[in-house]
C-alpha cells in the first residue's frame, strides 16, 4: 500500500475576491501536493471555501443578492484563481454543499448526547469582520485589534462544547510535537496552562446564515465550528 499523504489549504472566506495571498499559499500547497505525489504517495489535496456566518450574509445584502447567489457568484471566482495557476488539488470543498451540512449536524448531534453541550446566555465584544468574540482587554482604543473598527456588544443565547474538558488531551496533543516551529509550540503550551482552555461557543441566534443544530432549529451552526 502506497503512504498516504492529506494537505489542505485553509479554507476561504469569500468575503471579497481572491488576491495574491490566496495565490500564494496555493501554489505552496500545490508544491508539496505534486511532491509527495512523484514520490508514489497517495495524495488527497484539498482547498475551498468556508461559506456561512453573519459576515457573509451581510456581504450578500451589501450587494442586493442571496447569500446562496452570493457564494456561487464567488466560488467560480475562487475556482478560476486555481485554474489560472493550474492548482492540482482533488477536492474544493463548500460548506454550503449538502453533504458537509449533514456531517456537520452529525457530529454536533453526537457531542451532545455525549453530554458535551450545554445552553447558556452569553454576553460580549464581538467584531462581524473576525466572525469572533473579544475580551475588553483584547481591544485596542475599544476597536478590534484586526480590524480596528468598533466592536458590536452582543448578548444571545448560545450553546456551547465542554472544550475545557480536554484540555489535558489537548496539551498532551500539542507536546508530542505536531507544530512548528518549537517555539510557537512552546508559546502555545505556556499560554494554555496560564489561561486555561475555554469552553467553545457553537451556536449563535442573530443570523439565519448558516447550517440549523439538529437538536434546535432556533440556533445556526457558529462559523468556526461549522
Amino acid at each position: 500500500m502506497p503512504k498516504k499523504f492529506y494537505i489542505t489549504t485553509a479554507i476561504d472566506y469569500p468575503s471579497g475576491l481572491p488576491h495574491m495571498g490566496h495565490a500564494y499559499e496555493k501554489v505552496c500547497a500545490d508544491v508539496l501536493a505534486r511532491w509527495h505525489r512523484l514520490l508514489g504517495e497517495k495524495v488527497f489535496f484539498q482547498t475551498g471555501l468556508d461559506e456561512h456566518g453573519l459576515k457573509i450574509q451581510r456581504c450578500a445584502e451589501k450587494a442586493k443578492m442571496d447569500p446562496q447567489s452570493y457564494v456561487d457568484m464567488m466560488s467560480d471566482n475562487f475556482k478560476r484563481l486555481c485554474e489560472l495557476y493550474n492548482i492540482s488539488y482533488d477536492n474544493f470543498i463548500r460548506t454550503t454543499n449538502p453533504k458537509h451540512v449533514k456531517f456537520c449536524q452529525k457530529q454536533l448531534a453526537k457531542i451532545k448526547k455525549k453530554g458535551d453541550v450545554y445552553k447558556k446566555d452569553y454576553e460580549g465584544l464581538y467584531c462581524v469582520d473576525c466572525e469572533t468574540f473579544y475580551m475588553q482587554k483584547d481591544l485596542v482604543d475599544g476597536n478590534c485589534p484586526v480590524h480596528m473598527k468598533k466592536c458590536e456588544n452582543v448578548k444571545e443565547e448560545s450553546y456551547f462544547f465542554k472544550m475545557s474538558k480536554y484540555q489535558k488531551r489537548v496539551e498532551d496533543y500539542i507536546s508530542k510535537g505536531y507544530i512548528l516551529p518549537e517555539d510557537k509550540r512552546k508559546f502555545l503550551l505556556s499560554r494554555l496552562k496560564k489561561e486555561g482552555l475555554k469552553d467553545l461557543c457553537v451556536s449563535r441566534t442573530n443570523f439565519d446564515w448558516g447550517i440549523p443544530l439538529p437538536f434546535d432549529k432556533k440556533h445556526f451552526v457558529y462559523v468556526w465550528y461549522d
